[in-house]
């Protein structure tokens, strides 16, 4: 877990998902483009766990980008 920690990029954009997912739900509920399918708490619980994720899953991927995965037979 500290080593998904260290990604800092990852990192930023967790956060960044984690504000832009109600502020794009309240700026279409204003619009009047919304469903209105959530109260306002669970925009921001959902807008929080959407983040958690996005941050996990690609701090997580980013540890293998460098790694070589073409098998042996066909590298060049």
């Amino acid at each position: 877990m500290k080593k998904l920690l260290k990604d800092r990029e990852s990192l930023k954009s967790g956060v960044l998902v984690a504000l832009l997912f109600p502020l794009v739900y309240f700026g279409m509920n204003l619009l009047g483009w919304s469903n209105e399918s959530f109260n306002w708490w669970q925009t921001l619980l959902g807008g929080l766990l959407t983040g958690a994720f996005f941050w996990f899953f690609m701090s997580s991927f980013r540890q293998f980008r460098d790694e070589e995965v073409t098998p042996p037979s066909q590298r060049k």
